[in-house]
């Protein structure tokens, strides 16, 4: 799944709520910490981080002023699932003694956790990111060639300070990148933004779901077939521990 993909809801939620919440004034904008998955849950789930802390700072003009948001971003992916995947392609390569030189496509699950810092230290309750993010979601789908792109459901999760917040889930079929036989594969998405600290946490995580196969003579075989829905609940357990 390409970056972008998480990016691009972020940043039109972030302008659609300073509009909403910075009307005058000059309000300074704290320094954005990262919002972190705990090791432990890392390492029970197979999941690692990608590089490094990213750190922004935005300026942006607001009905007439000029304002600060500072962010922090860090990204995850499930390590466990291409350990898993390339496992099973040896398997295949070792069945029909051949070797495989082609990549196989681009695929796995990740998650994007975004720290949001607002002029002040303007925490927004979770209901009102959650709607303009649905408002929103339907032009971030077209943007990255996601389709029949729908919201599914909902999941209420416990964060680390105790409080229940709402995630929406969304799915839609997405081309794999890489793959010289244009196949697609279904998505799964869980959206999870919630105010902590005098900041707004936004946990966004995109998952596979279903069979990635592998079609090379002689071999036309299913390497390995993704639950989308496990992959989420994996997701949840570690939002539960972002601090």
């Amino acid at each position: 799944m390409k970056n972008s993909r998480l990016q691009i809801i972020t940043f039109l939620t972030i302008v659609s709520l300073l509009a909403l919440t910075i009307t005058s004034g000059c309000l300074e904008t704290p320094e954005a910490t990262p919002a972190k998955v705990s090791s432990e849950a890392l390492s029970e789930y197979g999941w690692v981080r990608i590089g490094d802390v990213a750190y922004e700072s935005q300026e942006e003009e607001i009905s007439g002023t000029v304002i600060k948001v500072n962010t922090a971003m860090i990204m995850y992916q499930d390590e466990q699932l291409g350990q898993d995947m390339l496992a099973e392609l040896s398997k295949l390569q070792s069945q029909y003694n051949v070797q495989v030189d082609a990549q196989l496509p681009t695929v796995g699950s990740q998650l994007m956790t975004l720290r949001v810092v607002l002029p002040g230290g303007i925490g927004l309750p979770s209901s009102a990111t959650s709607s303009l993010i649905d408002s929103q979601i339907d032009k971030m789908a077209g943007e990255n060639n996601i389709e029949n792109f729908k919201k599914v459901g909902t999941r209420e999760i416990t964060v680390n300070d105790g409080s229940v917040i709402t995630a929406n889930t969304y799915s839609g079929t997405t081309a794999l990148d890489g793959d010289v036989n244009d196949a697609t594969i279904d998505v799964m998405v869980i959206i999870a933004p919630w105010s902590s600290s005098g900041s707004n946490i936004f946990a966004i995580g995109v998952v596979p779901d279903g069979d990635i196969n592998l079609t090379m003579e002689p071999i036309e075989k299913t390497i390995i077939t993704i639950n989308g829905d496990d992959e989420i609940d994996d997701i949840v357990e570690m939002i539960k521990t972002i601090n």
